[in-house]
């Protein structure tokens, strides 16, 4: 057992483990969050500082009457990045979008900005290296980040095309006869022959979009052929043009459309012979139909669709209708004739009957309904049960008859309980019988029997217990609550003075089971009882010789627990017998631990 519950805790303990491991991984991840979020909050603040302190000279000059817009070139980028650095923080796809464009439009930039600085002092070569290392980190960036289908190849040539139109300006500025200028104009070069090999560049698709090329303008020459052939390929041809129209930016889904096309053709083809044969099959049967019912048109609806279907090209829908059609003039051909005798059967039964039951008249108007809208056999399953269950209601209602008469037999032989409800339900039950509700007149009639016959029982009980009146009240006259018992005894009386039966016998049945449940409560506290004189008789010798007399506060307590005890118990305060055995149960353990 021992090891059951070591087990028990170390699965506990590893349940516990496992939340716990969760959270720390959630607290962890959120920590390493905030650290970002701040790391971008201190980039972009230190970016705006130093995009003041870039400025601060030329505004200076502008205060003194200089031009403003000169000079602040490099402030502006700085501070145009500084409002994208903070989403380098962010998870979410549309942030990392923001970012790849911004890196892919502003390498060029930076690169021709820092070219012509290669060539100053130190510092200036130094800034013009570590403008060079951005622009190279920006170009390798926007390169990893924006790659995948033809849309993303396509943005990313437009996002280049941008970059290109601004580094072209700062380049235009320059001395283009000096090298700084002719590398300058070299890596725009470069940018624009990027730009044009991302916008006509392969993507991932390639390859499935040259073999939908292919497969695509092979399905339309077969198609141009089964037309001019006469073959009926229409829905196929649907199919190639949707293909044509989505194929290009979704090859998967494209070759998915062209072989659903092509499945088409080959069933259209297989079909081809077949339907005319199934034509003619289902027409025989549908003219079969229309002859024993010539009211009836849903077979030859679903022919003349069919044949419709066929004209359009959609030679498995026209399959389907021929089958219909005939399915529905077999059912014509099997069932019809059944159903309008069973219909006509039924009426007659229904005429013949003296109460006719309301439920199988609208069975049979039912039935009449399924028949005009060209439903035999549902109509045939309806008209055919009327006849038994007509049969089978004469005879109900007989049955009911026979309870009825009974019911009122054993209600005038019954002596002793109140009639007048019982009357009324016969009543009731009678007018039921003659409106032909012989469900209703039963249910009534069964009812007042099972009524009496519970009243009779009911009756003989309390009767009986009445009768040994003198032996209930000994059970509760030496209890302290006595009066309650006799009010319940005076309200069970009332009730069977007033020939109220039932309540009577329910009140009886609660009395009696109240009265056994205090009885083995009472005894129970007896044994108690019994077993704490016992123990009490034995430790007072103990304390005689222990020395501890009569007046001892702890031994008078007990005995005077032990006394109420006793009373209450037969008083029948079980509750208060078991408080005081309780505390005459203290003392004894005080007792013992002084023995």
């Amino acid at each position: 057992m021992k090891r059951d519950s070591d087990n028990g805790e170390g699965r506990v303990s590893s349940m516990d483990g496992m939340n716990t491991l969760e959270e720390a991984v959630e607290a962890e991840t959120r920590a390493i969050l905030d650290r970002i979020e701040r790391l971008a909050m201190i980039s972009a603040l230190i970016m705006l500082c130093a995009a003041a302190w870039l400025a601060w000279p030329t505004l200076m000059s502008a205060m003194d009457g200089g031009s403003l817009i000169q000079g602040i070139g490099y402030s502006l980028i700085i501070l145009t990045w500084g409002i994208f650095v903070q989403d380098l923080g962010l998870m979410d796809g549309r942030a990392k979008t923001r970012v790849a464009a911004v890196t892919t439009i502003a390498y060029l930039p930076i690169l021709v900005m820092g070219i012509p600085h290669l060539f100053g002092d130190t510092l200036e070569f130094i800034g013009a290296l570590l403008m060079i290392c951005v622009s190279g980190s920006l170009f390798v960036s926007s390169r990893k980040m924006l790659i995948g289908g033809i849309e993303v190849m396509r943005f990313r040539s437009v996002m280049g095309l941008l970059s290109v139109a601004i580094a072209i300006p700062i380049t235009i500025g320059n001395d283009l006869t000096q090298f700084s200028g002719i590398l300058q104009l070299s890596f725009c070069g470069i940018g624009v022959l990027l730009v044009i090999t991302d916008w006509f560049s392969s993507d991932n698709h390639r390859a499935e979009r040259k073999l939908f090329d292919r497969r695509l303008n092979a399905l339309e020459n077969r198609i141009l052929e089964l037309k001019s052939q006469g073959s009926s390929v229409d829905q196929a041809a649907s199919l190639i043009m949707t293909a044509r129209e989505e194929g290009h930016r979704d090859p998967p889904w494209g070759m998915k459309l062209l072989n659903e096309a092509e499945e088409d053709i080959e069933r259209s083809l297989s079909l081809a012979g077949d339907v005319e044969i199934i034509r003619d099959d289902a027409l025989d049967s549908v003219e079969t139909a229309e002859n024993i019912a010539p009211i009836v048109k849903r077979p030859r609806k679903a022919w003349n669709m069919g044949i419709r279907e066929v004209e359009l090209g959609s030679l498995r829908e026209g399959e389907t209708l021929f089958r219909q059609a005939k399915k529905r003039a077999n059912e014509i051909i099997e069932w019809w004739e059944k159903a309008e005798n069973a219909i006509r059967e039924g009426s007659a039964k229904l005429a013949k009957s003296d109460h006719p039951p309301v439920h199988l008249e609208e069975l049979l108007v039912e039935a009449k309904k399924k028949l005009n809208s060209e439903q035999p056999k549902k109509a045939w399953e309806l008209a055919i049960v009327i006849p038994n269950q007509l049969n089978a209601s004469d005879d109900a209602l007989d049955n009911a008859a026979n309870s009825l008469k009974d019911a009122k037999r054993q209600l005038k032989a019954a002596n002793g309980i109140h009639k007048s409800p019982l009357k009324e339900r016969l009543v009731h039950a009678e007018k039921a019988l003659e409106s032909g509700d012989h469900a209703q007149a039963k249910g009534l009639a069964d009812g007042v029997v099972r009524e009496i016959n519970s009243e009779r029982e009911a009756m003989e009980d309390v009767r009986r217990a009445l009768r040994q009146k003198v032996h209930l009240i000994s059970r509760w006259n030496t209890r302290d609550d006595s009066q309650e018992w006799d009010a319940k005894l005076v309200e069970l009386e009332k009730f069977a003075d007033e020939k109220q039966w039932s309540h009577a016998a329910v009140l009886l049945e609660r009395l009696t089971k109240e009265l056994d449940s205090e009885g083995k409560a009472e005894e129970e506290a007896n044994e108690l009882l019994t077993y704490v004189k016992d123990g009490w008789k034995t430790l007072r010798n103990q304390c005689e010789a222990s020395g501890i007399k009569a007046t001892d506060d702890e031994r008078r307590s007990c005995e005077e627990a032990v006394a109420i005890a006793e009373e209450a118990i037969k008083g029948g305060n079980i509750d208060h017998a078991l408080e005081s055995l309780g505390l005459a149960d203290e003392f004894m353990e005080k007792l013992r631990r002084r023995v």
